[in-house]
């Protein structure tokens, strides 16, 4: 019986036969992970179409939003304002260095709601969040309240404030760390079960941009796609999104099985865990079934492993359900 190491989950295939499909997914909010780990899109908030903007409706019908010029760089509590709007820095214990998207509607009572103002962006350093004051002076007659609609990635505001009318024009609103809603890929946490994307091809700080082998760990991109395959011809892509091979329709991927292997485990169902070393292994202890167990890898390695070995290469298949 030997404990072999553990190592990253990669996609596993035959020449020819398999490919694994790419697809790139925006950061979750402070984000981070290591190459060849699984991400999760997850859902921070009540985000979605109750946070969306209302159609311009009412006596702000066709109304224009408040403006304000692009960009503006927090490292301070100073103040800077533009058009109708006032953006000042927020000393935010935690808070990392940052890129937010942001634009904000004119509102009254009744849901009445302005087209949104143009998108603008906001450079904060560490430390720093800012408040956003949409100012009276200049508002159209019916409004009284201003909505202000921020993310991390560009055209994927969200709502931050509790209502659409929380915040009257000439007050300031905190822009909430964390974000109050935000939607974004994260690592898969232990048990997870739904909105799995794949296995990351790079570390969340890693730009795909630097080029195919430039943010890499040892290994390389060849490796987390199987050792057959060579690097994809991708073109660049927006440096808030991370790329990852999917999994939908039946991919066969490769993992560290945590217990000690016997062939009995062929066909049995196995939970999502991330080990202690920052990888992600299978398991046949977890409450939540995430994959099956299809077979043993093969070949010749340290990580092969065979009978009552633990932490052996498996190939497994994830659940239709736990995939997008």
């Amino acid at each position: 019986m030997a404990v072999l190491p553990v190592l990253g989950p990669k996609i596993a295939g035959v020449p020819g036969i398999d490919s694994a499909f790419i697809k790139s997914y925006n950061l979750a909010q402070s984000a981070a992970w290591r190459e060849a780990s699984f991400g999760q899109l997850i859902t921070t908030g009540t985000a979605g179409t109750t946070k969306s903007v209302q159609v311009s409706s009412g006596a702000l019908a066709n109304i224009a939003g408040p403006v304000f010029a692009t960009p503006v760089s927090i490292n301070s509590t100073a103040a800077t304002t533009n058009g109708n709007i006032t953006i000042t820095g927020v000393v935010t214990a935690g808070a990392p260095a940052a890129i937010y998207y942001v634009f904000a509607t004119y509102t009254a009572a009744g849901i009445i709601e302005s087209l949104p103002g143009a998108e603008f962006i906001v450079n904060t350093a560490a430390g720093f969040t800012f408040s956003v004051n949409v100012l009276a002076a200049g508002a159209p007659a019916a409004a009284t309240n201003f909505a202000v609609y921020v993310s991390q990635y560009e055209g994927g505001e969200l709502l931050q404030q509790a209502t659409k009318t929380t915040t009257a024009l000439g007050t300031a609103f905190t822009i909430p760390f964390p974000l109050t809603n935000s939607v974004g890929v994260n690592i898969a946490p232990t048990n997870a079960t739904t909105n799995i994307v794949g296995i990351a091809l790079h570390d969340s700080q890693s730009l795909w941009a630097t080029g195919v082998g430039g943010g890499f760990t040892a290994g390389g991109i060849s490796n987390l796609l199987g050792a057959w395959m060579p690097p994809p011809t991708l073109g660049p892509i927006d440096p808030s999104q991370a790329l990852f091979t999917s999994l939908v329709n039946g991919q066969v991927f490769e993992a560290t099985f945590v217990q000690p292997w016997s062939n009995a485990y062929i066909g049995q169902p196995v939970s999502l865990v991330l080990d202690a070393s920052g990888w992600h292994t299978v398991s046949d202890t977890g409450a939540n079934q995430f994959a099956t167990i299809i077979g043993k890898a093969t070949g010749v390695g340290s990580d092969v492993g065979g009978v009552n070995d633990t932490n052996v290469r498996v190939q497994c298949v994830a659940l239709a359900s736990a995939v997008i």
